[in-house]
């Protein structure tokens, strides 16, 4: 069968459907198949997307049929009761009143292929007047009946209706019809093995495809159908629910958060006190707001956390307010002396949960646990006591800071359960991740039902250019919140650096939205005016956004690592726009690919 791209077809769904809009398209799509089922060679790209001549917004093409041999032939789909006649011309009938198509399909169909054919010249550098391949039109109705005689006479020959397109052999028969039409009217186009077909296809088409899906499509297709995508990984914690002392490790977006609530949700039902921790900040809030329990700051009182069936926690928020209210009263490191003062800290949490000030434990699940120490383990044994029902949930690839070998951790918790697809990112952001080290990430998958997704976009900016870093991002989110109508909270802007130290010091909007931290975004209520995230990649570590625009991405230091990079560009759902300094020497490669919008 041809190669079609994406490897699986889009289904779009808008709220409240009872079947998908694209239909039409899905049906057309398995005519195709069946049609091309002996054309191994040919491919076919889907919703492919393409700048109008006058640069002045996109044409879309429903279906690209590519030969490599010969050239491309666009296809149009129309579905429902959508038709022609010489009265009312293209129309629909609308509760029985004929709605009129001004441009007509077939107009539709020329005016693709006029952008697709103006595009490749522009990248191959060839007169668009006269390409070097075969290309043409078709227009596919797959619900209507027509009789060519009574089509205009520039569209007989190019329309065909629902027996054509439902009969695999009719339809194979009309795309090689026109082939060979396109071949007789073009004999000076070089067809055969010396084509340049496929070098088109390879450089210019593949690289540069963008599926019809806009990231706010995307988004929405996401959720519909996200509860389906994270089964394999309820069905692992079901059959694992009766492991006590459980390990699970997983490449990024392989659901690890997601089975770690599962797996708090699930003992809270059963009615066991469940403590879930974590180690920064954001990730603590999400995990708190998620379980619908109370936050734990340093003012919360050992008292009141003992009260709590659910205590969600930063470890080091716990430590904070047991040192806060230790009995006798505890001196402390000052807290800029560092490492000294966090060391302290996770002591008093050793004796004070061994002293049973937070009270007793039945099960307790850990998140991103990679960036455990071993005393951060220590304080944990100290929690659970005489407790074995211990999770914990780990990836060594996005390992940050200090951490606990494996060794160690395999002793503790015995051989770990592994989840390898990658449910979080598209395919094409998943590929982008293999990529930066084919070897650590060798066995990371993606579903079937995962999409293609958006080109990773990596644009290189002259080193300590803060100005034109500034310019790509605000061209980038003006692009996608006027362009594609996401929505402001979609997208998150993150940084190897602190906002201070990075290109945005100082800035305090970015396309007239307020540039804000995690923390203050999440106090604004609904009636106030959206707003743009920025966050470090640290604080950012273990959530996730729609859109993530990674800048700053400069020199060779341990922010820019081979795990710094790994965990900020997993972070990205469905678009990934990476800025990069022409000084980057970092652990992971980023080569220069796509364009800016």
């Amino acid at each position: 069968m041809a190669q079609f791209f994406p490897r699986e077809p889009d289904e779009i769904w808008p709220e409240g459907a009872t079947r998908a809009s694209n239909e039409p398209e899905l049906v057309f799509r398995k005519c195709l198949e069946s049609a091309l089922a002996e054309r191994p060679s040919w491919k076919v790209i889907q919703n492919l997307v393409v700048q109008s001549p006058d640069r002045v917004g996109v044409r879309e093409i429903d279906f690209l049929v590519i030969d490599p041999e010969r050239g491309m032939i666009v296809i149009e789909v129309k579905g429902g009761d959508y038709r022609y006649a010489p009265d009312h011309g293209w129309h629909r009938v609308v509760r029985d009143e004929p709605r009129p198509d001004k441009p007509g399909a077939p107009k539709q169909a020329l005016g693709a292929m006029y952008s697709l054919v103006n595009m490749v010249a522009t990248h191959a550098i060839h007169d668009r007047n006269r390409p070097p391949y075969l290309h043409g039109w078709l227009v596919a109705l797959v619900d209507s009946e027509i009789k060519q005689s009574t089509l205009p006479t520039d569209a007989q020959g190019h329309v065909l209706d629902a027996k054509h397109c439902r009969d695999s052999a009719r339809l194979l028969a009309d795309i090689e019809d026109l082939f060979a039409a396109l071949q007789s009217h073009f004999p000076l186009v070089i067809c055969g093995e010396d084509s340049c077909v496929p070098e088109l296809v390879q450089r210019i088409l593949l690289p540069s495809m963008q599926a019809r899906f806009a990231v706010r499509d995307e988004i929405r297709n996401t959720r519909v159908i996200e509860n389906e995508l994270l089964r394999p990984v309820r069905m692992l914690l079901d059959a694992a629910d009766g492991i006590d002392r459980l390990m699970v490790r997983g490449h990024p977006g392989t659901g690890k958060t997601y089975a770690a609530l599962y797996r708090a949700s699930c003992d809270l039902s059963a009615g066991l006190r469940t403590l879930v921790l974590c180690f920064n900040v954001p990730l603590a809030a999400s995990l708190t707001a998620r379980l619908a329990a109370k936050p734990v700051r340093a003012t919360t009182t050992p008292d009141e956390i003992r009260e709590r069936q659910c205590v969600t926690a930063r470890v080091f928020a716990l430590a904070e307010s047991a040192a806060r209210h230790a009995e006798p009263p505890v001196k402390l490191p000052a807290q800029d002396e560092g490492q000294a003062y966090y060391e302290a800290l996770l002591e008093v949490l050793e004796r004070s949960a061994r002293a049973g000030v937070f009270g007793k434990f039945d099960s307790i699940v850990i998140d991103e646990g990679q960036d455990f120490t071993p005393a951060m383990l220590r304080a944990l044994d100290a929690l659970a006591g005489d407790c074995r029902r211990v999770a914990f949930f780990h990836d060594p690839n996005q390992s940050l800071y200090a951490s606990t070998p494996a060794g160690e951790l395999e002793a503790r918790f015995g051989q770990p359960l592994v989840l390898r697809e990658n449910l979080r990112n598209s395919a094409t952001i998943t590929e982008f991740l293999r990529s930066l080290a084919p070897d650590r990430l060798a066995d990371l998958t993606t579903p079937p039902s995962v999409r293609d997704g958006q080109p990773v976009v990596v644009w290189e900016y002259p080193h300590g250019d803060t100005a034109g870093q500034i310019a790509a991002v605000e061209r980038i989110v003006r692009h996608l919140v006027d362009g594609e109508d996401v929505r402001p909270q979609d997208i998150a802007i993150i940084s190897p650096f602190t906002f201070h130290r990075s290109a945005f010091a100082g800035v305090e909007t970015v396309a007239g939205m307020p540039l804000l931290s995690l923390e203050s975004a999440a106090k604004r209520g609904p009636e106030e005016a959206p707003c743009i995230r920025y966050e470090t990649l640290h604080r950012f570590k273990g959530l996730e956004s729609p859109v993530v625009i990674l800048n700053d991405v400069a020199g060779s230091g341990r922010n820019v690592a081979y795990e710094a990079i790994l965990t900020a560009c997993s972070r990205a759902q469905h678009a990934l726009f990476v800025l990069r300094s022409s000084d980057y020497a970092g652990g992971a490669p980023l080569p220069v690919q796509g364009e800016l919008p």
